[in-house]
């Protein structure tokens, strides 16, 4: 298992504005709130590691490295990472659980999350869609949570299987969540093989961040260039110049200039 060092935690929850707690649901919630504003959902990181690195083996970027970028940089990862970043703060910082591998119809073992267990319940927690907040899950039992983004309902399907949908979103269904711990070995392998050609989201730079109560988005595939802004009322959308598409994006997401525009000179 991964775990951060003392003075690098103290670091962390201050860039996140959080101060050490004992654990609990609430203070759970208020890492995730605070995790899915400060760090952002982001193929910029990989795509200039998967470049700059000749070994695949050598290219995943595990927690130190990542909390580093995030703290210097503004920087974030995609959900491989990303999760596994955030599990290793709050496993640090005393919440037992594990990692799972999960189903996105019709791909499989292409999503993580985590389960976190306090006081005989267990809670989904996905800092990488993200969801916003932690989520009960009951076997044989329908869970239905609000937030400010979404109603979230987890439904039981087979043993140990769960289907996570949401409100206010045309893909309701989001993932399948399969109740099965991921041992490190195995996890850090999967991370790995996802630096391979066949790995997800090397070929498009997408940046998916909280910014006060919108999810904003951007893909570099989606021509003209825009950011969309999702929130319960809808959709709103700034369209973006692309001689000043790095400019942009940093400043709108709070991230390195450098960084986006050497991932975007990659992808040409």
């Amino acid at each position: 298992m991964f775990v951060l060092s003392s003075a690098l935690t103290d670091q962390i929850l201050t860039y996140l504005g959080c101060v050490r707690r004992p654990p609990s649901v609430r203070y759970l919630n208020q890492l995730i709130q605070s995790y899915i504003r400060h760090v952002p959902w982001e193929s910029v990181s990989r795509i200039i590691k998967r470049h700059t690195t000749a070994e695949t083996t050598k290219c995943p970027r595990w927690p130190e490295e990542f909390w580093a970028e995030a703290l210097s940089s503004g920087m974030g990862g995609t959900c491989f990472e990303n999760n596994l970043a955030f599990f290793t703060l709050l496993t640090t910082l005393g919440f037992p659980g594990y990692l799972t591998i999960n189903d996105m119809r019709p791909q499989r073992a292409c999503h993580t999350a985590m389960l976190i267990s306090w006081q005989k319940q267990k809670y989904l927690v996905d800092a990488a869609i993200p969801l916003y907040c932690a989520l009960p899950v009951h076997r044989g039992k329908i869970t239905k949570r609000a937030t400010l983004f979404h109603h979230y309902t987890i439904r039981p399907s087979l043993e140990g299987v769960f289907e996570i949908e949401r409100s206010h979103h045309p893909k309701r269904n989001i993932y399948t969540l399969l109740d099965d711990p991921i041992a490190l070995d195995e996890y850090k392998a999967a991370v790995e093989r996802d630096y391979e050609a066949t790995g997800y989201f090397l070929d498009r730079l997408i940046i998916v961040k909280v910014i006060g109560d919108r999810l904003w988005r951007f893909s570099s595939l989606e021509k003209p260039y825009k950011l969309e802004g999702f929130d319960k009322t809808g959709k709103q959308e700034k369209p973006l110049e692309p001689e000043d598409l790095p400019y942009l994006l940093a400043e709108h997401f709070g991230m390195s200039q450098a960084k986006i525009a050497a991932a975007l000179s990659y992808l040409k």
